[in-house]
């Protein structure tokens, strides 16, 4: 692997905050080109640490490339394969890789990555699909709504088909309205879900046989079950025959059911808190880094709570990933994502075909920030990675809502998963 010939600047937070924007520069200009060429061999593209360790580590920052599987340099070469370094060396006009302003790492995924379809099966193999419930078991039914609960959108697929995602965590708009918010591809049936859809908790593929025989058709389940109603999401650009569209979210919004069903209440108690829960304490700008310690600003230290893993927790290790995600629907690539790293414990405890680097889209997470501010971009609709507004851009029913970062719930501090 070619190093750069200069680390002028490490060392001092001058340095370090020029070299971030110079490589987040660098990828505006370049990952496109990189990640076209299907020769590079590349899953995806992003800024971390030389020592593919946490931000907050005293490595330089660098280039990251993320392949499927690496490989001896011999190898590479003998199959064919350019190296890393030549790839980025040619997209950037220079000659030789050792003349690249910057240093470069490649971190192993091990797969490709995909986005996870909420676990959709036909309704034959249910039991055969879905794993045992976790610790922290949030596929079961629930009197009250918590982020992290499964839920799904059983529209025109239920009862022959069935899903489950994970609720994200909640908004207010300036009318007062309350919504949940999760993945377009769990609740919006990626672009192709109706104003309106049902949204159901728990998932149906979480459901007995018996509460499936009460509840067997739409209807019935809509009657029992239904939490929120479908208001809007924001589409995801598919790969086409006449280019490639950038991505931003996966991000899909629901209003809630209160006054239909009361069951839609959220808990606010401090128990639902509890592994559940935080507060949001802010608002920090995105890719900043600390004038003062040179560092990316706030705690790398990151957690979440879904419906199939339960609680798990990691650390960022990559920032402004470009990357081409798998759906049903097709390929799309998105940017300005986010790589994390599982923490050891739960490296030793998953299988080896989870992730060990996964990046995710904005919408599906936020940064505890050490006191000094959480990190929102879920649901941002004009995302510019320069400034993050105090206020967050919804479209819900074809109309701009503007929401009040200081109306997001406590929950905020969950990615949609």
């Amino acid at each position: 692997m070619s190093r750069s010939g200069s680390s002028a600047g490490h060392g001092t937070s001058d340095g370090d905050g020029a070299r971030f924007a110079q490589l987040v520069s660098w990828l505006d200009a370049h990952a496109d080109a990189l990640l076209d060429d299907p020769a590079n061999n590349l899953i995806g593209v992003g800024i971390g640490k030389k020592s593919a360790g946490p931000l907050s580590d005293e490595s330089p920052f660098c280039i990251t490339d993320f392949v499927e599987k690496k490989l001896p340099e011999k190898t590479v070469k003998a199959q064919g394969i350019p190296l890393f370094a030549a790839a980025a060396a040619s997209v950037t006009g220079i000659g030789r890789p050792r003349d690249l302003p910057f240093e470069i790492d490649l971190v192993e995924t091990g797969a490709r990555f995909k986005a996870q379809p909420g676990l959709k099966v036909p309704e034959s193999q249910r039991g055969l699909h879905g794993g045992m419930p976790p610790t922290l078991d949030l596929q079961k039914r629930f009197r009250v709504l918590r982020a992290g609960l499964g839920i799904t959108n059983p529209q025109r697929a239920y009862p022959h088909t069935l899903s489950v995602g994970t609720l994200g965590f909640f908004v207010i708009d300036d009318q007062g309205r309350q919504y949940l918010v999760s993945n377009n591809h769990v609740i919006a049936a990626e672009n192709a879900g109706k104003k309106g859809d049902a949204i159901v908790q728990p998932g149906t593929l979480d459901l007995t046989a018996s509460e499936l025989a009460l509840m067997s058709t739409p209807a019935k389940l809509n009657a029992q079950l239904k939490i929120a109603s479908l208001s809007g999401w924001i589409d995801i650009q598919f790969h086409g025959p006449t280019g490639i569209p950038f991505n931003d979210v996966d991000c899909a919004a629901a209003e809630l059911a209160v006054a239909e069903l009361a069951a839609a209440k959220r808990d606010v108690t401090e128990i639902a808190r509890i592994g559940l829960g935080g507060n949001l304490r802010g608002v920090a700008t995105p890719f900043a880094v600390d004038p003062v310690t040179g560092q990316v600003a706030g705690s790398t230290r990151v957690y979440k709570a879904g419906r199939t893993t339960g609680w798990t927790e990691g650390d960022v290790t990559q920032l402004a990933v470009v990357t081409d995600v798998t759906y049903g629907a097709g390929l799309a690539r998105f940017r300005n994502q986010i790589g994390i790293q599982a923490s050891q414990r739960a490296l030793q405890e998953k299988t080896p075909s989870i992730l060990e680097q996964i990046p995710v889209s904005a919408a599906q997470l936020s940064l505890p920030l050490d006191g000094r501010g959480a990190r929102i971009r879920a649901s941002v609709k004009s995302n510019e990675r320069a400034q993050v507004p105090s206020r967050v851009n919804v479209e819900i029913d074809g109309h701009h809502v503007t929401i009040p970062i200081e109306a997001v719930d406590d929950y905020a501090e969950y990615k949609a998963y």
